[in-house]
């Protein structure tokens, strides 16, 4: 059978994934599938992902000594996308490896189908709980925080700044499964006031019903349970030109991109959820190496998404590289037992549910003295928030079994 045949075959039907199942490229190269969104809302966080991949694989080139060659497919920001694209990275151009997923939606279609896809799949930004918890998989790996570390990051920002408690809280999210995640995380946060919440879908352009609901319900501080995309500065935007003034809390910060975007409508921002951020710079000698490769890259600031993209890809390639082979079985074992020094601190798995163990980082929005790299406001980190601070105990993730 000719190769043509059995990928139209394939394209198909899923299941015959199987024919192929993680086998090593036949080329002198080693095959990553990425998978992100570089068109659509959430395109400022894909591309920050990709750049961040890219710089990964040129800081480690190779594995087992053949060069390391990145596919890169567009999902456009949905889960049907992702999955088709998916199928053509294993069956067509026979990654062994899957690594991406700007969105929970598009991981945990993946993770339905991971048996018949027969890869890992390593995510370096869906946060919804599931991906590790309820719906965990023993082919799915995720080296970002999630939600419930968002969550128990977001309660000591209120430990530390008991007024924040002390508002009257209204949700904004995206009608999506990270935003249903994220928001329920908010609402177990002990003492947390929520008068009022308003779920919309993404690519929302008009957000005045939203911000009318804000208003009638007296809240002084809103939770912008928003993907980071081109939404939240559309919102932010509007809220101003509203009049309204209060407190905002986005609890993963943002892109530097979208910050930039804001310009000088940029409010006063803090959150404890944010993923990295490059003005760690001054302290942290290998952000400091990452930051000036990438600005000369691509000559704007990497963003947190951008820096775990980075540090996930990493544990890829040293886990590939310590593989016995490129079998999905050889490979699982060996991201579950990979450690690696990255810009975000050492990372490893956690074996029970496949989360990685990350920290998050209390910061602020500050304006930036001299503009370094073009930046005029960027995160200021108040303080790392470890592992061992955000952590869910594996007993209570949800995850019964990989």
């Amino acid at each position: 059978m000719k190769f043509s045949k059995t990928f139209s075959f394939c394209a198909a039907a899923i299941t015959c994934a199987a024919v192929f199942p993680g086998a090593a490229n036949a080329a002198e190269d080693v095959v990553i599938g990425v998978i992100v969104p570089t068109t659509g809302a959430l395109a400022p966080l894909g591309i920050d992902m990709k750049n961040g991949y890219e710089l990964a694989v040129k800081d480690h080139p190779t594995v087992k000594g053949k060069p390391v060659r990145l596919v890169i497919e567009d999902d456009q920001g949905t889960a049907a996308t992702g999955l088709m694209k998916a199928q053509k990275l294993v069956i067509k151009d026979r990654a062994p490896i899957l690594v991406g997923g700007a969105s929970s939606a598009l991981v945990l279609g993946l993770a339905a189908q991971a048996e018949r896809l027969n890869v890992p799949i390593v995510t370096t930004n869906a946060q919804a709980v599931q991906v590790t918890g309820a719906q965990c998989n023993r082919f799915v790996f995720r080296t970002n925080p999630n939600d419930a570390m968002v969550g128990n990051a977001t309660r000591v920002l209120m430990q530390k700044r008991p007024e924040l408690l002390q508002k009257k809280w209204f949700i904004v999210y995206h009608d999506v499964v990270w935003g249903q995640s994220n928001k329920a995380e908010f609402a177990k946060i002990p003492g947390v006031k929520i008068v009022g919440e308003a779920g919309r879908s993404m690519g929302t352009a008009d957000w005045s019903s939203a911000i009318s609901q804000i208003k009638s319900s007296g809240a002084d501080a809103i939770y912008l349970a928003l993907a980071v995309g081109d939404d939240m500065p559309a919102f932010i935007r509007q809220v101003r030109s509203f009049g309204l003034k209060q407190f905002m809390l986005p609890p993963l910060g943002m892109p530097d991109s979208m910050l930039a975007a804001l310009g000088s409508d940029v409010p006063q921002l803090v959150t404890a959820g944010l993923f990295g951020s490059w003005t760690t710079e001054s302290t942290n000698k290998e952000m400091a190496r990452f930051v000036n490769a990438y600005t000369a890259k691509f000559l704007n600031v990497p963003g947190p998404q951008a820096i775990q993209a980075y540090a996930g890809m990493r544990l890829a390639l040293a886990a590939m590289d310590a593989s016995t082979s490129m079998s999905p079985k050889d490979l699982i074992a060996s991201l579950e037992k990979t450690s690696v020094d990255t810009v975000v601190g050492k990372l490893a798995i956690r074996k029970q549910d496949h989360q990685g163990t990350v920290g998050t980082y209390f910061s602020e929005t500050v304006a930036m003295k001299d503009s370094p790299y073009g930046a005029k406001v960027g995160w200021k980190v108040i303080e790392p928030l470890p592992w061992d601070m955000v952590k869910v105990d594996a007993a209570q993730t949800g995850c019964k079994e990989l």
